[in-house]
C-alpha cells in the first residue's frame, strides 16, 4: 500500500514537471525568430509502435501522401515502405536515459539532419510532447496524433496505457488542464473519430482538428464455409482492453455451441491469467492463443466475427482491418467505434461490460449465415471505402499541404 502511494506521488510529480515544463518551453518558443526556409518535403514522426501491422497502417499512407521522406524516430526499425527511414537512438543511450528521453533527444538530431517541414508525435506522452519541443526549437509546425482518444488527456491521462500515467492513483484536474494546454499548443491535432474531434474542438484555442485514421491493406476474406475461427480478438492484452470478458463470452457461447473455435491475437501482461481463466471455465480446447502474430490479416481472413470488449478506445485499426476482411464486429460502444460499426447494419454495438449481450449477438450471427453475409458485405464496403491506403493518403496530402504551407508563411522572418 505504501509502495503504491509513493509510486503515485512520484508519477504525479513527474507528470506535473513534464506537462508544465513542455508548456513553458512551447510558449517561450513562439517568441524565437527563425530564418525563412524552403520546404524540404520531409516529415519527422515519433511514437511507440507495438506491432508491425499497427506501424504499417500509419506509415504507408504517410509515405503515399506526396512527401519526399518520412523519418520515424523509434526504439528500433521495422519493415518500412519506400520513402520511410528510421532514426533510432543507440541502445546504450536509451538504457542510460530511458526510452522516452532518448527519442526526444533524437527528435532534435532528426531536426538538424533532415530539416523537416513538420514534427509529429503519436500519443501525448511522450511522442507529441517531444515533437512540440523540437518543433518550437526549429520553428516548425507540430502535429499531435491522439491515438488513444480523450483518455490521453482526461484526468491527466490516468487511464491511458503510458507507464507513468498508469501509476496515478486517481484523476487530477490540474494535470488534465496542463495536458490539454500542451495538446492545444500543437498546430494540428489528428484524432481517429467524431467523438474525439468533438472533444478536442470544444477545448482547442488554436490550430485545427482533423479525423485521419490508420489504413488497411487490400484483402479478400474467405467464404463463410472456409473460415476456421468463429470469433477473434485482436489487441494488446492489457486491462484497458478487458480481454477477460472475451474469454467469458467464449464460455457462455460454448455452453450451446461446444464446437466453437475462438482465437486471441496479441501479447501483454494479461496473457497468463487469460489462459488460466480459459482452463477454469473448461474452454481450453475452444480458445487458441497465438500471442504476437506477424500475419494478423491471414487469421482475420479465416475468422467470422470480430469481438472487442475495451473499456476505452480511439478508433481500432484492428477492427477496421477485420471489417475489410469481411468480419462483422460485435464491439463495445465506446470511443469512436461507432464510426466504424453501425448497429444492425455491419455489426453490433454493445453496452460496455454487458457480457450477456455480447454472447447473444455473436451467437445470433454464427447461427444465421444470411445475417452474417449481409453484415459482412456492409462491413467490407465501409472499411475499404474509408480506410484504404489511397483514401487515408489523400486526407494526409490535403492536410499536410495546408498546414506546412500556411505555417511557413506565418512564422518565417528574414534574418
Amino acid at each position: 500500500m505504501i509502495g503504491r502511494t509513493l509510486g503515485s506521488a512520484v508519477a504525479y510529480l513527474v507528470l506535473l514537471g513534464s506537462y508544465a515544463g513542455t508548456l513553458a518551453f512551447a510558449r517561450i518558443g513562439r517568441l524565437i525568430p527563425h530564418r525563412r526556409r524552403e520546404p524540404s518535403g520531409c516529415l519527422v514522426v515519433t511514437g511507440t509502435f507495438f506491432s508491425s501491422n499497427w506501424f504499417a497502417s500509419h506509415a504507408k499512407p504517410l509515405a503515399a501522401s506526396g512527401l519526399d521522406r518520412v523519418v520515424f524516430v523509434a526504439d528500433e526499425p521495422q519493415d518500412a515502405p519506400s520513402g520511410v527511414v528510421f532514426l533510432c537512438p543507440p541502445r546504450w543511450f536509451s538504457a542510460c536515459f530511458g526510452r522516452a528521453m532518448a527519442k526526444s533527444v533524437w527528435l532534435f538530431v532528426a531536426g538538424w539532419r533532415y530539416n523537416p517541414d513538420l514534427f509529429m508525435g503519436f500519443h501525448l506522452i511522450p511522442g507529441a510532447m517531444g515533437s512540440l519541443l523540437a518543433g518550437r526549437w526549429f520553428g516548425r509546425p507540430t502535429c499531435y496524433q491522439m491515438t488513444g482518444g480523450p483518455i490521453e488527456i482526461i484526468g491527466g491521462g490516468y487511464q491511458s496505457e503510458n507507464s507513468v500515467t498508469t501509476k496515478l492513483a486517481r484523476p487530477s484536474r490540474l494535470l488534465e488542464r496542463l495536458a490539454m494546454s500542451v495538446a492545444c499548443e500543437h498546430d494540428l491535432v489528428v484524432v481517429r473519430g467524431s467523438g474525439a474531434k468533438a472533444y478536442m474542438t470544444k477545448h482547442l484555442r488554436r490550430g485545427t482538428v482533423e479525423i485521419i485514421t490508420g489504413s488497411i491493406p487490400p484483402v479478400q476474406g474467405q467464404p463463410l464455409d472456409q473460415r476456421t475461427y468463429d470469433m477473434v480478438f485482436v489487441a494488446r492484452l492489457t486491462s484497458i482492453k478487458q480481454p477477460e470478458q472475451f474469454i467469458d463470452i467464449v464460455g457462455r457461447i460454448a455452453e450451446t455451441m461446444p464446437s466453437l473455435r475462438a482465437v486471441v491475437i496479441g501479447d501483454g501482461p494479461e496473457l497468463a491469467s487469460l489462459k488460466e481463466q480459459a482452463s477454469r471455465l473448461g474452454v481450453d480446447d475452444n480458445v487458441t492463443f497465438l500471442g504476437h502474430c506477424d500475419d494478423v490479416m491471414g487469421v482475420l481472413r479465416q475468422s467470422k466475427v470480430f469481438v472487442l470488449t475495451s473499456k476505452s478506445e480511439g478508433l481500432s485499426i484492428a477492427l477496421a482491418e477485420a471489417m475489410g476482411a469481411g468480419l462483422p464486429g460485435v464491439v463495445a460502444d465506446v470511443g469512436d467505434l461507432a464510426d466504424l460499426v453501425h448497429d444492425g447494419e455491419n455489426g453490433y454495438l454493445v453496452r460496455p461490460n454487458d457480457v450477456d449481450t455480447y454472447a447473444k449477438r455473436v451467437a445470433s450471427i454464427l447461427a444465421d449465415p444470411d445475417l452474417w453475409s449481409k453484415l459482412s458485405v456492409e462491413a467490407s464496403e465501409l472499411a475499404r471505402r474509408n480506410h484504404s491506403v489511397d483514401a487515408v493518403a489523400a486526407r494526409w496530402r490535403r492536410c499536410l499541404a495546408e498546414l506546412c504551407n500556411g505555417r511557413s508563411e506565418q512564422v518565417a522572418v528574414d534574418a
